[in-house]
């Protein structure tokens, strides 16, 4: 029985040993089989990246010298492989000065993500073989010699994000030439389409429209393409930026383009686009630049720009638009770069709208038909560095209210039926260039400020000047006579007197009632003078001095956001540590220094409250406008944070932007060194001491260590030296202080040079890095100026544009010659900021060097970001 019942159990036995060897061996010959593969796959790699460097003819930096036996070609210099197969993933060789052609080997690289070969001189085709892989994702062979057409094989890429390509010879001015854009409909998430700065031409193929959705970069310019702009581009809804500037277009601008609600720079100027401007465009309340001119556009400026409540830039110059320029459009705010109506045939007065630009840094009307008085609004415009209004017909005086444009460096009024005086306010401001040429002034010429350069200024055509300097070669001025002119001279000082005497009466007034309130003022504040909110106020302000309402703290307290329920305002205050050495003087200090202050790039002080608390302690505040961006520290090192909502936050700088708010902070300095009636030093410069108002601009705040120089005694400086010990926080102070130098502006002068240098570099002063004589200044001068793109903050320079809009300028460039002088910015700030930080304190520039340096690179920078 027990041998019956055991025959099955030894079979089934026998058989499950049978199948777990068969198992095995099924598994080995997988597992062999596998490894040939693979190792005939790395074969393949190899030889395909030989065959590569075979087709190099030039190598000056010997970067292919890697390529060869001793090593893996995983390990080879720009090749890198992914870490399962050991598969060729990415080949990065871009800048390398490399010359040759690209191997149609390339395409057997089978596992390759990323291929980057731009800032070369590869020529010759882009081969056929391109289109093998498949796995494609980032395309870059901008900035080569490149030629003939965009293999249609391009089609079988369709995981394709990023193709950049411009700045070649490609294709050869065929009328078909951009047919290829119908086989890219494949790369259903395609990002980035850059084919800008080649040789293309013909028309654009309706097909453009069933590009991916997720296309939010498309740039064609700088070719020489025709025909319309297709309508279908509308259905690129998440469009962001498209520039076609530069060809040769014609037609309407196709009024579809305004549903494009994402559209954040949109180019098309240097074209014969022709019909009216579409009302279209007011609906892209994002666009931040919009770029028409050199066109041939007719009608009139449409009101509906000014829901474009983002913009910073408009250019409409060179067209034949007419009618008057719309005052909604001189109502948006953020205007900040520039407005250019130039060259049109626009009529009407200026609005007095103008005056809400209080940011705009240029604008340009000149050769139009405006007409009218020049508004006195336009003085508050105070940010304006370049004002053009030439060959008009402005007429009337120049309105006095000019003189508040005290960052104005050129001014062309020339070719208008101005008239009156040439005012005398003209010579206080920093002008460069000053055209008053073919008008009706009349009278006595100045011969101050730039009017003492003849060569900066021009006057001709002015029949009725007279005076000035001898190189202007007018007429002296005549004397008055003895009848007539006698007897007005006579009524001019019985008026006079009258006047005067009225004044004296008023003042006398004034005087009595200032001396009462001062004593009532006394009697109940212990005769505080700043005493104007109670610590209640405050308290109230800020929910009890909540740590929820803290939003930094200083040299000598902490401080708070409040509301202040006396004038429903937003505020900061600065509540001073009155148990830390000096504070209590510190206050005493800064009330007498921001008493006097004023400046648009210096945070506001609204008032101050000196008093006791509730437990009797004594109690000492600044109450400060609120800057609703924060501080420059938060934006250059952002902490990625979540809202309530959970809607992650961060924070980023363009390139503009930061140079922006470095002059910023330059005009501040220049003023409290070289403005102020006694020069003022800061001593405390830092990014966490600029704050960023809603406009983006820069202020420079916390004067709690700030020194009086020359008019203050040196006992003073004794006394600050010995109870503060070293100014300013590590990193920023200058190097002369820790050997107890005395205070002076050239101390700023050193923190402004390391505060740049972090601005553009992104790297804090007090980096971990920074060790073993090792600082910020010595990094960046190792690398200036050849290898300054290497150190600058990859934020300025990235390979592909974000969520927050971190376009990588290279890419988005319409020419080279763009490229070479955003390159020589960005050189030429560093060099600021090295020549500021230098060592020796009698090396470094004058903060008013450096503003007229900045305000030349940021000219240069709008200029060759076409704005």
């Amino acid at each position: 029985m027990e041998s019956q019942l055991s025959l099955p159990h030894g079979r089934s036995l026998a058989a499950t040993l049978w199948l777990l060897h068969s198992i095995t061996a099924i598994a080995l010959v997988a597992c062999s089989m596998s490894n040939a593969l693979g190792a005939h796959g790395n074969e393949t790699d190899r030889l395909a990246l030989l065959e590569f460097k075979d087709n190099i003819i030039v190598d000056p930096l010997g970067v292919l010298s890697s390529w060869n036996s001793s090593h893996h070609f995983c390990h080879w210099y720009g090749v890198t492989c992914g870490r399962r197969h050991w598969r060729v993933t990415e080949l990065d060789l871009r800048s390398q000065e490399l010359s040759g052609t690209i191997s149609p080997h390339i395409g057997n690289l089978s596992f390759l993500r990323v291929l980057d070969l731009q800032n070369n001189s590869f020529y010759s085709r882009i081969p056929l073989e391109v289109g093998h892989l498949s796995r494609l994702r980032l395309l870059y062979l901008d900035n080569n010699s490149l030629s003939g057409p965009i293999p249609p094989s391009l089609s079988s890429c369709s995981s394709l994000l990023n193709i950049s390509l411009h700045y070649n010879k490609l294709q050869g001015g065929q009328a078909n030439d951009l047919d290829f854009l119908c086989s890219l409909t494949n790369a259903t998430i395609l990002n980035l389409l850059v084919i800008a700065n080649n040789n293309f031409g013909g028309e654009v193929p309706k097909c453009i429209g069933n590009l991916s959705i997720t296309l939010d970069l498309l740039a064609l310019g700088q070719n020489a393409l025709s025909g319309t702009l297709p309508s279908s581009i509308g259905n690129i809804i998440n469009l962001q930026v498209l520039s076609v500037s530069a060809n040769n277009f014609s037609g309407s601008i196709p009024p579809e383009i305004g549903n494009l609600k994402k559209m954040k720079q949109l180019y098309l100027t240097d074209n014969v686009f022709t019909g009216e401007v579409p009302h279209t465009l007011g609906n892209l309340s994002m666009l931040t630049h919009l770029s028409m001119g050199n066109n041939n556009l007719l009608g009139t400026i449409p009101s509906s720009l000014g829901k474009c409540q983002s913009l910073l830039a408009l250019d409409l110059a060179h067209n034949k638009l007419a009618g008057a320029i719309p005052p909604e459009i001189m109502s948006l705010p953020p205007l900040s770069i520039g407005v250019d109506f130039s060259m049109n045939n626009l009529t009407g007065e200026l609005p007095v709208e103008i005056g809400n630009l209080k940011h705009l840094s240029a604008l340009d009307q000149s050769g139009n038909k405006l007409s009218g008085k020049i508004p006195s609004s336009l003085g508050s415009c105070m940010s304006l560095e370049y004002l053009y209004m030439g060959d008009n017909m402005f007429a009337g005086p120049i309105p006095s209210t000019l003189s508040s444009l005290r960052g104005i460096r050129e001014l062309n009024l020339s070719h208008n039926r101005l008239s009156g005086q040439i005012p005398d306010f003209l010579e206080d401001l920093d002008l460069t260039s000053l055209d008053l040429s073919f008008n009706n002034f009349q009278g006595n010429l100045p011969t101050g400020g730039v009017l003492a350069n003849t060569s900066a200024t021009s006057v001709l055509g002015n029949e009725k000047l007279c005076g000035g300097l001898p190189e202007y070669r007018l007429p002296k001025c005549k004397s008055t006579g003895t009848s007539t002119n006698g007897r007005v001279r006579n009524v001019s000082i019985y008026t006079v007197s009258g006047i005067l005497a009225i004044v004296f009466m008023l003042s006398l007034l004034c005087f009595l009632w200032h001396r009462k309130q001062r004593k009532t003022v006394a009697s109940s504040s212990s005769n505080d003078q700043f005493l104007k909110v109670s610590y209640q106020d405050l308290l109230k302000a800020t929910d009890g001095f909540s740590s929820a309402n803290l939003i930094g703290t200083g040299s000598f307290g902490s401080v708070f956001k409040g509301f202040l329920a006396l004038d429903q305002t937003t505020i900061a205050v600065k509540v001073l540590n009155l148990d830390r050495h000096g504070a209590s003087k510190s206050f005493i200090k800064e009330c007498e220094a921001l008493r006097n202050i004023r400046h648009r790039n210096l945070v506001k002080v609204l008032t101050a409250c000196s008093g006791t608390d509730y437990q009797g302690n004594d109690f000492k505040a600044l109450v400060y406008e609120f800057m609703i961006n924060g501080s420059l520290d938060e934006w250059l090192h952002p902490q990625v944070r979540t809202s309530p909502e959970r809607e992650v936050i961060r924070r980023q700088l363009g390139l503009l932007q930061r140079v922006n708010i470095a002059t910023d902070v330059a005009c501040a300095l220049d003023y409290l060194h070289h403005q102020c009636e006694t020069p003022i030093v800061h001593c405390d410069l830092k990014p966490s001491n600029v704050l960023i108002d809603g406009e983006m601009t820069g202020h420079v705040g916390d004067f709690g260590l700030v020194r009086f120089m020359p008019g203050a005694t040196r006992e003073l400086i004794s006394e600050l030296t010995s109870s503060i010990g070293v100014k300013g926080s590590l990193g920023y102070i200058a190097p002369e202080y820790g050997a107890g130098a005395e205070v002076s502006t050239n101390g700023d002068v050193y923190s402004y040079g390391i505060l740049v240098l972090e601005m553009f570099t992104g790297k804090r002063p007090t980096d971990d890095m920074f060790s073993d004589g090792l600082n910020l200044h010595l990094f960046t001068k190792a690398a200036f100026p050849e290898r300054v793109l290497q150190i600058i903050d990859p934020l300025l320079l990235q390979e592909s544009h974000d969520e927050d809009d971190g376009l990588d300028i290279r890419r988005t460039r319409r020419s080279h010659d763009r490229f070479l002088k955003i390159q020589e910015c960005l050189v030429s700030i560093v060099e600021i900021g090295l020549v500021c930080s230098s060592e020796i304190p009698s090396g470094r520039m004058s903060m008013r060097d450096v503003v007229a340096a900045l305000q030349a690179i940021r000219k240069k920078l709008t200029g060759s970001l076409g704005y």
